[in-house]
């Protein structure tokens, strides 16, 4: 008797143990998730919760997605998909081919819209952010950051809450804190 109350005891801790996977959520038509990567594809509306956890999101196929993590969210968004969200320090985006973003992302992030995309950026100190192939970019720093804009880009790029206009350093780079 006391062996299967063991046994059953065991296997209920083996079972929370399995239920408390760190796996993002994924709903909405053409999402898929496979451990922390999960792939958004041809329309629907897709939407990825990470949670406290470090995730990535593909978007494609004009796919609208939205992606959200407390920690770093990687999110590449292409072929005219729509794509937003929220990630923590260190986040990656990168934007192409006539997609749409729009994306809240902590410190130390990197941002990359090209080949026509249009991005709106709102960033963390110490992140970055290049713009170029026709795309158009309007980005806001909250703390130090800098933006390159190369090409027909065009760009708008602003510092603070009080959306101060940032330093041009050069033709092309804009810097919100030193150049």
């Amino acid at each position: 008797m006391y062996l299967k109350i063991a046994a059953l005891f065991s296997f209920a801790i083996a079972i929370t143990a399995c239920g408390e996977s760190s796996a993002p959520t994924c709903t909405g038509t053409g999402c898929t998730c496979t451990d922390t990567a999960c792939t958004c594809i041809a329309g629907g509306d897709c939407k990825t919760e990470c949670g406290a956890d470090a995730c990535s999101l593909n978007c494609s196929q004009a796919a609208k997605c939205n992606g959200n993590s407390d920690d770093a969210l990687s999110v590449t968004c292409n072929d005219s998909s729509e794509c937003k969200g929220i990630g923590g320090d260190a986040s990656h985006v990168t934007c192409v081919a006539t997609s749409k973003s729009d994306f809240k992302l902590g410190a130390q992030s990197v941002a990359t819209c090209s080949a026509g995309a249009v991005c709106k950026l709102e960033l963390g100190t110490a992140s970055t952010a290049t713009c170029s192939d026709q795309s158009s970019c309007n980005i806001k720093c909250n703390g130090d950051c800098h933006a390159t804009c190369t090409g027909t880009a065009q760009c708008a790029v602003t510092c603070g809450a009080a959306g101060s206009p940032a330093t041009v350093c050069s033709q092309g780079v804009y810097a919100c804190g030193p150049c």
